[in-house]
């Protein structure tokens, strides 16, 4: 037998070599192990090259999700876009058309609302107190110092809080407020009874304004948030405003002179009769607040179209 390891010889059969020394039966063991061992593939390290590959040929999450954010950004600024361009038109159109038919009482019920509000807010700012109820709005006839501090400490906080929350918007509407009751505290006190008393739908056409001009309040605030809330407001303003602006811009004869039952005089007699206004100044001065309003509506709903087209480019800009 030969050995398998130094390759003696051997005359008889053995266990081990009788040179080297090896146990034939463990050398052999050994070698068939080795054997088994080097016939398994040993995988291959990947390399960075493959890693990059990997990375382009599947994106991450983070990156997909990334993509459906800037998707959404975008449908949203284009949905706001279309919105912007035939909310504002529309409505002040179907409203146009509404006033003019049988349902027009709906809008009608919906002006006595604001139009008791503007006698309200009128007589708040010339520093009285007044409650408006649906028909009537009760107010003092004289003053009251306390009235006016309690206004202009809650138009201040309120622009103080707008500040604080950086609602420009709305710190400037404050602003506003203010400057109006310090020029109605200005004026003679005999004035009083005739800002009231146009201040019903000279304050329809104002607050009004005001509410339609809600539509266009900041993406992320509660009212655009809210559908109801946001196109609500829009409705309401624009059939209270509608209705007021038909009135006197319309023939004279529908102008409501003559005496309320139950209550006293209209507003159109008390300002010609009492404060000695003439037919023609009274719907002249109504017409001409309607045409501010008009153009401060049309002023910020060009401004609602380039701040929205301004934001759909954005969200098509490469990132």
């Amino acid at each position: 037998m030969q050995c398998p390891k130094c390759q003696f010889d051997h005359p008889l059969q053995t266990t081990e070599c009788l040179k080297c020394g090896i146990v034939f039966s463990r050398y052999l063991a050994a070698q068939e192990a080795a054997a088994s061992q080097a016939a398994v593939a040993v995988p291959l390290p990947v390399t960075q090259a493959a890693h990059a590959l990997q990375a382009v040929a599947l994106p991450s999450p983070a990156a997909s999700a990334d993509t459906d954010r800037d998707d959404a950004f975008r449908d949203d600024a284009v949905r706001e876009l279309k919105c912007r361009a035939l909310a504002l038109p529309l409505a002040l159109f179907a409203a146009r058309l509404l006033v003019r038919t049988g349902f027009g009482f709906v809008a009608g019920m919906l002006a006595m609302l604001v139009h008791e509000s503007g006698h309200a807010v009128t007589a708040w700012l010339t520093g009285r107190w007044a409650i408006p109820t649906l028909w009537v709005t009760m107010h003092g006839d004289e003053r009251s110092w306390p009235v006016v501090l309690i206004l202009a400490s809650a138009i201040c906080f309120g622009g103080f809080v707008a500040w604080k929350m950086e609602r420009w918007g709305w710190l400037c509407i404050a602003g506003a407020a203010l400057l109006l009751q310090l020029f109605f505290l200005s004026l003679p006190q005999y004035l009083d009874g005739a800002l009231i008393t146009f201040g019903g739908d000279g304050g329809a056409l104002v607050l009004a304004t005001i509410l339609m001009a809600m539509f266009y309040a900041p993406r992320e605030s509660a009212i655009c948030r809210s559908w109801g809330l946001r196109w609500g407001l829009l409705v309401i303003g624009a059939l209270a405003f509608m209705h007021v602006y038909a009135l006197w811009s319309g023939p004279v004869e529908n102008i409501p002179f003559g005496e309320i039952e139950g209550v006293n005089l209209s507003d159109p007699s008390l300002l010609t009769i009492m404060y000695g206004w003439s037919s023609l100044q009274l719907v002249d001065r109504y017409v001409r607040l309607a045409e501010v309003c008009l153009a401060a509506l049309a002023a910020l709903y060009v401004w609602g179209l380039v701040s929205a087209y301004l934001d759909v480019r954005s969200a098509d800009a490469p990132r």
